[in-house]
């Protein structure tokens, strides 16, 4: 008796299962884009490939070696600056500033003559001086760049700077010239620089810190579509707006009220997690979370990104026909937004069409004007085509919604 009551109840979940056709298609199609979408976008994490702009103003042998021990180095794309068009230290500056590489290298006029006189000095038996300066190269680099990869980088250039200085000074003992050295030789060749690509510069170096809690804090605000969700179907099965019909006030006032208190919710959700970063992360040995930017930037973002995570939550509610539905769908599809928009892996490391893609994530505009305000160092008016593109995503999900509302109606 008992093995027929679970042979009933069995058939009877599959029937529902069956009958709900849409929660069945739910059940498999996204978990499988999202599984799709993620290894796509996680393709080159384990062998990460920077793009490293070079800027050879040496124009000789040394700056020849340097591109070739950059180009030969794992994980790196070296383009010379001559070849897209970039000649000047401003320009090279400017393309790291804008995204289009993560790092550039400016190797300064006079470096081969600089080796070689260096390799005389040492030929001749005099060690380096430890007051002396070394040849100064300058190495832009995104603050949006996490600290693993800028190491990773720095390490190369370093290896190939020691290459170099070690063949030189083997070529220069077995081949002598007879040219006397300009000055004492410095302890080190080459010295480099860190700079930050960016108009305003900044205090300190940005730390992990500042890079994740605006990304995780805006993955949290997304998720305010699924109360909400939650909330509009709740109000379609008990009656509660056919109810809200009958009253002498426009239907908008409605739909604008509960638009407004989840963009409250979103704003002191931010708030908080602002709070744990400033005050919680020091007491367990983390940096602390710092807005060196105008707050009201900030503010302007994350209005405009709760505008668009609650208009999309009125748009899944509408179009939603369950609860379950909705919890499905939600958290997907804002998953799916965060891996394409950089939450999960940095865009910079996905392979070049997923790039392009990424371009379509409302968190991936929100996340880049953060990046714009808290690292990048830039002003209100640059977060301004961030913050329209968010709101016109949210006026698109409520147009959607008042669609879906009309053909159902």
């Amino acid at each position: 008796m008992l093995m027929g009551f679970l042979a009933a109840t069995l058939k009877k979940e599959l029937l529902l299962l069956i009958r709900d056709r849409v929660g069945l298609v739910l059940l498999f199609v996204m978990p499988a884009v999202l599984v799709t979408i993620v290894c796509l976008v996680q393709e080159k994490v384990l062998n990460p490939t920077t793009h490293v702009l070079v800027l050879d103003n040496d124009k000789n042998e040394i700056g020849k070696i340097i591109f070739k021990g950059l180009k030969d180095s794992d994980n790196i794309i070296a383009v010379r600056g001559k070849d897209v068009g970039c000649n000047t230290e401003t320009c090279a500056k400017a393309l790291v500033n804008k995204g289009q590489y993560q790092f550039s290298i400016i190797i300064p006029e006079g470096s081969t003559d600089f080796a070689f006189d260096q390799a005389r000095l040492f030929a001749l038996g005099q060690t380096g001086s430890p007051g002396t300066n070394g040849r100064q190269i300058t190495v832009y680099f995104d603050p949006s760049v996490q600290g693993g990869f800028r190491a990773a980088v720095l390490s190369a250039v370093s290896k190939v700077l020691l290459c170099l200085e070690y063949e030189i000074k083997l070529r220069q003992a077995v081949f002598p010239t007879d040219r006397p050295p300009d000055a004492s030789p410095p302890a080190q060749w080459f010295d480099i620089k860190e700079a930050w690509a960016t108009e305003f510069g900044f205090i300190k170096m940005p730390t992990s810190v500042q890079q994740n809690v605006p990304a995780w804090a805006l993955f949290g605000i997304f998720f305010i579509c699924v109360p909400l969700a939650g909330s509009m179907i709740q109000e379609r099965e008990n009656k509660t707006l056919d109810r809200l019909k009958t009253m002498p006030v426009p239907g908008f006032i409605f739909i604008f009220g509960k638009i407004a208190a989840y963009i409250c919710v979103c704003l002191i959700q931010f708030f908080f997690v602002f709070l744990i970063g400033k005050f919680l992360f020091p007491l367990l040995g983390l940096p602390a979370f710092v807005v060196d930017g105008p707050w009201l930037a900030v503010f302007i973002i994350i209005a405009a990104c709760a505008v668009a995570a609650a208009n999309y939550g009125m748009m899944l509610g509408q179009l939603a026909g369950s609860y379950e539905q909705a919890l499905v769908i939600g958290p997907t599809t804002i998953v799916i937004a965060a891996a394409l928009g950089g939450i999960i892996v940095p865009v910079y490391l996905m392979p070049g069409p997923m790039q392009l893609i990424s371009n379509l994530s409302p968190l991936a505009w929100a996340l880049d004007a953060f990046y714009d305000i808290l690292l990048r160092g830039k002003q209100i008016k640059d977060v301004l085509p961030e913050a329209g593109y968010l709101i016109l995503f949210g006026i698109a999900a409520s147009g959607v919604s008042h669609l879906s509302f009309k053909y159902k109606k």
